[in-house]
C-alpha cells in the first residue's frame, strides 16, 4: 500500500475507534444497566437487542473497512508515524535536544471506559446472563393475565406437611409444603361490607422454614376472585434458594431478570473481575499520564533489538501502550531520549523461593521520545546494585538540554489495531455479540446448558479482544490486558 493509502486510512482511524470500541463499550454498560433494572421480559428483551445492535454496527463497519482497506502491518504504520516529523517540532531545531514539556497522555478515560465494558460482560454473558430469566414463572403469567396484583397479606390459616429435605452440613433438613390461606382486602373505593369485603386467597408454598399463622408475607393473586390460587414461591421442592423465594416475589410481578440474591452473587463476581482490572489500568504507576521533564534523568541512544544503548547503558521501555522489544526491525536504529523520573521510582522484590536468588529493583515512570517529535509513556525498571537516579544524566543539564520551543506529540501504537485487525478477531467479537443475542432469549433453557453457551461468549470476547492487535511480519505488539 502506497503512503496516500495509509494516509487515508489513518485519517478514517478516529471514526473506527469511536465505532468500534466508544460505541462498543457504551452500548455493553447500557446493556448491563438494562438486565439488572429493566422490568417487562418483552421490552427488555428489544433494548437489549438495540444494544447488541450497536455492538454489532461496530464490528461490521471494521469488516467493510477490512474488506475496502488492505490490511495494513504493524511495521508499516509505525514507519508511517515515526518516518513524518511533527508539524513544527523537528523540522527546524536540533532533534537532539530534549522538549522542556511532555503533553499530558489524554484518553484514560476512555481507557477505563473499556476496560470496564470488556471485564463486566465477561461476567454478565459468562455467568449472569445464565441465571437471568427470559420469561416469568407460568403461575405468574397466568395470574398476571387474570388481574393478579402484588400485595403484602396477613396469613389467617395454613395447611402444612413436612417432607425430608435430606442433610445439610451434616444435619437433617424439613421442607415445610404449605398451603396458606390469606384475607383478602375489599376492592378499593367502595364501601366495606362485613359479608364480603374480606374473603380468603390461597397459595402454595415450599420452604425450608414455614409460615405461621399471623404472618405478613408479599402475595401476587387476583382480588375478588377467591378461586384463583395466588402465588407466594415456588410449589416445587429444590427451587426458591437463589429466586422465587417469597422475599422475591415483587421483583417475579415486575418481571425483571434477577433476584436481589442473584444480583448479589452477580456483584460479586463484577467487583471481583472488573474491580480489580479497572484498578490496575487505571492507577498503576507503571502507566503514567505525565513525565515532568525537567530534573527527571536522560539517556541518549538508539534502538538495539528494542532495547536503547547509549553511554555504555542498555535499557527498556515496558508498559501497556506497547513492548519495543516486540516491535522487531521496524525501530533498529532509530536514535532516541528515554527519561525516567528517579524521584518517583517504587521499589519491588522478589523474594527468592524453589533454589531462586532473591531479586530488588525500582520501577520509574518513563518515557521515550523520537527524534520525530513522537513519544511514548511507559516505565523502566532498575535493577539492584544499579540506581535509577545514578544512570543517564540530568535532564536540563549541560549533557541534556532542553529545547522550550520544541513541538512533541503522544504516540499511542495500540491505538491503530483497527487498521491490522484480521478476520479471525473480527470472527471472534461478531461471535460474542452474536452469543449475547441467544441468551438474551429463550431459545436455550436451564443454567448450565447456559451457562456453557455464555462462557463460550465470553471466552470469544477475551479472544477477540486480546488479539486484536496482531504482529507484523514477525513484530508483535503485547496488548497486556488494556483495551481502547
Amino acid at each position: 500500500m502506497d503512503r496516500a493509502a495509509r494516509e487515508r486510512a489513518m485519517r478514517r482511524l478516529p471514526l473506527l475507534l469511536v465505532a468500534s470500541s466508544g460505541a462498543g463499550s457504551v452500548a455493553i454498560l447500557v446493556a448491563a444497566l438494562v438486565l439488572v433494572s429493566r422490568g417487562g421480559h418483552s421490552q427488555r428483551f428489544w433494548l437489549l437487542m438495540a444494544c447488541a445492535g450497536v455492538a454489532a454496527a461496530g464490528i461490521v463497519l471494521l469488516a467493510v473497512h477490512r474488506a475496502w482497506t488492505p490490511r495494513l502491518t504493524y511495521d508499516e504504520l509505525v514507519r508511517h508515524v515515526l518516518d513524518e516529523p511533527v508539524p513544527g517540532g523537528a523540522a527546524d531545531h536540533d532533534t537532539a535536544r530534549l522538549p522542556a514539556a511532555l503533553p499530558r497522555q489524554r484518553g484514560r478515560a476512555r481507557y477505563a471506559l473499556a476496560t470496564a465494558a470488556v471485564a463486566t460482560w465477561t461476567v454478565i454473558c459468562g455467568f449472569v446472563l445464565a441465571m437471568a430469566d427470559t420469561e416469568a414463572p407460568p403461575e405468574v403469567r397466568k395470574l398476571k393475565e387474570a388481574g393478579a396484583v402484588v400485595g403484602t397479606l396477613r396469613v389467617k390459616d395454613t395447611d402444612t406437611r413436612e417432607e425430608d429435605g435430606g442433610e445439610y452440613k451434616g444435619k437433617p433438613r424439613t421442607v415445610y409444603n404449605q398451603m396458606l390461606t390469606f384475607d383478602m382486602p375489599g376492592e378499593k373505593g367502595k364501601k366495606a361490607d362485613p359479608t364480603r369485603g374480606r374473603r380468603s386467597v390461597y397459595a402454595t408454598s415450599v420452604d425450608w422454614s414455614p409460615f405461621e399463622v399471623g404472618d405478613r408475607i408479599p402475595v401476587i393473586y387476583v382480588p375478588g376472585r377467591s378461586d384463583i390460587v395466588g402465588y407466594v414461591g415456588p410449589s416445587r421442592k429444590n427451587q426458591g434458594v437463589l429466586e422465587g423465594y417469597n422475599g422475591d416475589m415483587e421483583r417475579l410481578f415486575a418481571e425483571r431478570a434477577l433476584s436481589g440474591r442473584q444480583l448479589g452473587l452477580a456483584l460479586v463476581a463484577w467487583l471481583i473481575v472488573t474491580g480489580l482490572v479497572v484498578l490496575v489500568t487505571a492507577v498503576s504507576v507503571e502507566n503514567p499520564r505525565s513525565l515532568n521533564v525537567p530534573g527527571s534523568r536522560a539517556l541518549r541512544g538508539t534502538f538495539r533489538s528494542g532495547r536503547i544503548q547509549g553511554a555504555g547503558t542498555t535499557m527498556q521501555l515496558k508498559g501497556f501502550e506497547t513492548e519495543f522489544s516486540d516491535m522487531g526491525p521496524v525501530l533498529e536504529g532509530r536514535h532516541v531520549w528515554l527519561c525516567w523520573d528517579a524521584r518517583r521510582a517504587k521499589g519491588r522484590l522478589d523474594k527468592a523461593k524453589n533454589g531462586r536468588p532473591e531479586k530488588e529493583w525500582t520501577t520509574s515512570p518513563a518515557a521515550v521520545v523520537f527524534d520525530s517529535g513522537h513519544a511514548v509513556y511507559g516505565y523502566v525498571d532498575v535493577h539492584e546494585p544499579q540506581q535509577p537516579g545514578h544512570l543517564g544524566v540530568e535532564a536540563g543539564g549541560a549533557d541534556a538540554p532542553l529545547d522550550a520551543t520544541r513541538q512533541v506529540r503522544i504516540w499511542q501504537p495500540h491505538r491503530t489495531w483497527p487498521l491490522t485487525v484480521g478476520w479471525g478477531v473480527l470472527a471472534s467479537l461478531a461471535l460474542s455479540v452474536l452469543i449475547s443475542g441467544v441468551l438474551f432469549s429463550d431459545l436455550v433453557q436451564g443454567f448450565f446448558p447456559r451457562l456453557f453457551v455464555g462462557l463460550a461468549g465470553s471466552a470469544a470476547l477475551l479472544l477477540g479482544v486480546t488479539l486484536r492487535v496482531p504482529g507484523g511480519e514477525g513484530a508483535r505488539t503485547s496488548d497486556r490486558g488494556r483495551d481502547d
